[in-house]
């Protein structure tokens, strides 16, 4: 992937992302097509989750932990993960695609 391109495309992830705005109206206000957007958004997602592997020697492994019985979120949560400082709740066991989601992003530098 092109540096220049890739830096372009992240400078306006990164200003869309503090516009306050929607994809959707950022887009059309910098004249856009949102679905460029999305494919730029994803192609540089890629690239980074495949140089993340590749630099990867060893597994990562996080701690996962059931909550107790005294845990008074216990009926609420089917799985609470705290990992690097943060806490990821899930009440569901259909949102384990989640969990894998959070390890990532906080695995990321």
């Amino acid at each position: 992937m092109d540096e220049s391109k890739r830096q372009l495309w992240e400078g306006r992830f990164e200003e869309q992302a503090n516009s306050g705005m929607t994809v959707d109206a950022w887009c059309t206000s910098n004249q856009l097509n949102k679905y460029t957007y999305y494919y730029w958004k994803q192609r540089i997602r890629k690239a980074k989750m495949e140089l993340m592997e590749k630099e990867t020697t060893a597994p990562l492994f996080a701690k996962l932990e059931m909550p107790t019985a005294s845990d008074e979120r216990l009926p609420a949560a089917g799985l609470i993960i705290r990992w690097r400082g943060f806490e990821l709740v899930l009440s569901d066991h259909r949102d384990i695609s989640l969990a894998t989601q959070f390890i990532r992003q906080l695995s990321q530098p």
